[in-house]
C-alpha cells in the first residue's frame, strides 16, 4: 500500500474509534474526561506498519517477556519472517503538554540491552501461542507520540534531541486532535521504518 494511502487509513480510523467514544453509556452517567483509545491507536499503528512493510511481517502487540522474574511488555515489536526483531516501537496516544520523555527514552535503552544481552526470547500472548523471536543489535527503536496537539513545542524539541543521542528515532505522528489530525512526522516515521 502507498504511504499516503495507509496515512490516510490510520487517521479514518483513529477519527472513527475518537467519535465513538463520545457516545453516552448511560442516560445517567457522566465521564468528565476521554474515554482511553490508548490500545485502539496502537491497533492502528499496527495496522499502519503492516499496510507499509514489504515482504512478511509480524507485529506483535502488547506481548509479554519474561526476563529474571520481571515481566516486559514492549508496546509493539516488528518481527521479520525468520522471527528477528527489526524494531521496537514504543507508542504514546499523547506526550501530554509537560512531557518530559527522558524517563520513557531511559526505559527504552534498558529494556533494548535487556533483550540484546538475552538475544533469544519468548513472546507470551494471552490468545496465542508464544513465539520465539531473536533480538540482535541491529533492532532499530521508536518513540512515537500519536499527536503534538498537547504537547508543546519546547518539550518535543528536547525529547528529539535527548533520544537522538541514544539513537532512538523520536516523532510526533499527527498535529490536531483526533478527529481533525494532519500530518506532522508520520511520512518521516513510515520511511523510516522501511529502510
Amino acid at each position: 500500500m502507498e504511504l499516503s494511502d495507509a496515512i490516510e487509513k490510520l487517521k479514518k480510523h483513529i477519527s472513527n474509534i475518537y467519535l465513538s467514544t463520545g457516545n453516552k453509556i448511560g442516560d445517567n452517567i457522566y465521564r468528565g474526561h476521554l474515554r482511553t483509545i490508548s490500545t485502539d491507536i496502537e491497533d492502528g499503528i499496527a495496522i499502519f506498519i503492516s499496510d507499509i512493510l514489504p515482504g512478511e511481517y509480524k507485529i506483535f502487540l502488547d506481548s509479554s517477556i519474561h526476563i529474571g522474574g520481571k515481566k516486559n511488555r514492549p508496546d509493539l515489536l516488528v518481527v521479520d519472517s525468520n522471527n528477528n526483531v527489526k524494531a521496537m516501537v514504543e507508542i504514546k496516544a499523547n506526550m501530554g503538554w509537560c512531557r518530559n520523555a527522558s524517563m520513557v527514552i531511559d526505559d527504552i535503552i534498558l529494556s533494548d540491552i535487556m533483550f540484546k544481552t538475552h538475544k533469544n526470547l519468548t513472546c507470551e500472548f494471552s490468545r496465542e501461542e508464544n513465539q520465539k523471536i531473536f533480538y540482535g543489535e541491529n533492532v532499530k527503536l521508536f518513540l512515537v507520540a500519536f499527536t503534538d496537539n498537547n504537547s508543546s513545542l519546547k518539550n518535543h524539541v528536547a525529547n528529539k534531541l535527548y533520544a537522538s543521542k541514544f539513537d532512538v528515532f523520536q516523532f510526533n505522528l499527527f498535529t490536531g486532535w483526533y478527529d481533525s489530525l494532519s500530518n506532522c512526522e508520520i511520512e518521516e516515521f513510515g520511511k523510516e521504518l522501511v529502510m
